[in-house]
């Protein structure tokens, strides 16, 4: 039989396991570092709508055709090694007034546990290069699919940045559906909301861009019809 020590060290352990889990994967933890997930409530209703993983030579023209069409402005969180090959895309998300956001070098899936100064030159060099092509350095930075350490939020600190997640998400970093995508955000999404959708993949993983491309609009027109009105993510926070 277990003794009772052994049985409360395991609970101990598994308490302190589960703490840590919560802290590094669910968005809205602050254990790690200060995090913004949503924006104030105060004044008109606002939320902003923000896309990750980008840019993506077919599917980030076609998002920025829909938001130009609505007029609405976006929040673009583009991965530094995408932004180097296409910076055609991050020239035009600047020119047509979008916030383009810092969203690590590499994107890497295994990197969430790496030290500081692998954090720091993550940042960096994406920093670099973005202000390398639109003159302007990034001040928002959201860590790969939302994990966070204490490395991670003490580094994006350290570079000058506010870190942000998200409050409301399409689920669309998975395969998913157009109809799935509008029924998750259409009426859930409310005041200050901080909305995650995206328009990029990081390979080896696939997701259904073609989905989020085609539910943006559905999107948008209900927000608006529920008078809701979609800003840029500095704007939210400010």
């Amino acid at each position: 039989m277990s003794s009772p020590l052994i049985i409360a060290g395991s609970a101990v352990v598994a308490i302190g396991a589960a703490v840590m889990s919560r802290a590094i994967f669910a968005p809205r933890s602050q254990v790690c570092g200060r995090v913004l997930f949503r924006g104030g409530m105060d004044g008109p209703p606002r939320i902003a709508i923000t896309f990750d993983d980008g840019p993506h030579p077919v599917a980030t023209p076609r998002v920025l055709d829909i938001l130009g069409e609505r007029q609405v402005i976006g929040t673009f969180f583009v991965v530094g090694r995408f932004a180097q090959k296409y910076p055609d895309l991050i020239r035009r998300i600047h020119a047509e007034g979008h916030l383009i956001g810092n969203h690590s070098w590499s994107h890497s899936n295994w990197g969430t546990f790496r030290h500081k100064r692998y954090w720091r030159q993550e940042i960096e060099r994406t920093d670099a290069l973005i202000e390398g092509i639109i003159s302007k350095r990034p001040t928002l930075f959201r860590p790969p699919m939302g994990f966070k350490t204490f490395h991670i939020t003490k580094s994006a600190a350290g570079a000058g940045h506010a870190t942000v997640t998200w409050s409301r998400r399409a689920f669309d970093g998975v395969r998913t559906t157009e109809r799935q995508i509008v029924a998750r955000l259409s009426e859930r999404v409310s005041p200050g909301d901080i909305v995650l959708l995206h328009d990029g993949e990081v390979p080896p993983f696939r997701r259904n861009l073609e989905a989020t491309i085609r539910s943006l609009p559905h999107l948008i027109d209900a927000w608006r019809a529920r008078g809701l009105e979609i800003v840029r993510l500095d704007e939210l926070l400010s």
